[in-house]
């Protein structure tokens, strides 16, 4: 998921340097770069999160709820990114030669399997209500 959500996040920022309008990169106009902010800051908290999760478990430690964490938002984020990168590319976000379309799709699949959203949120709940 958080690989998805990166390579999704790159492909909104090469592109919104690219693409034009109004006589600018549309990377310059605030609303777009308002949005790679957002998704920037998305992927870095997911990426500090899956490193927590490894880290406990490197430290032999109990790394339940953290690694549900790190799944869920991981998840979460990969379908609000890949979503937003399709949005910037505009039209071209749905057509196969850009690759943003794909990394839509596989998104939505990191929230279903190895444990769905549902099921990381239970045990994040479980850990957090003990």
């Amino acid at each position: 998921a958080l690989g998805i959500a990166s390579g999704a996040m790159e492909l909104a920022i090469a592109y919104s340097k690219e693409r034009e309008a109004f006589g600018k990169p549309i990377h310059q106009h605030q609303a777009i770069a308002f949005k790679l902010a957002d998704l920037a800051t998305d992927v870095e908290a997911s990426r500090l999160l899956c490193l927590k999760a490894a880290w406990l478990k490197d430290q032999k430690r109990n790394f339940d709820k953290e690694s549900a964490m790190a799944k869920f938002y991981a998840s979460k984020t990969a379908m609000k990114v890949a979503t937003e990168a399709v949005q910037v590319h505009g039209g071209y976000g749905f057509v196969k030669e850009y690759h943003v379309e794909r990394l839509m799709r596989d998104a939505k699949i990191t929230q279903i399997y190895e444990g769905t959203s549902e099921i990381q949120q239970i045990v994040i709940s479980r850990a957090i209500l003990k």
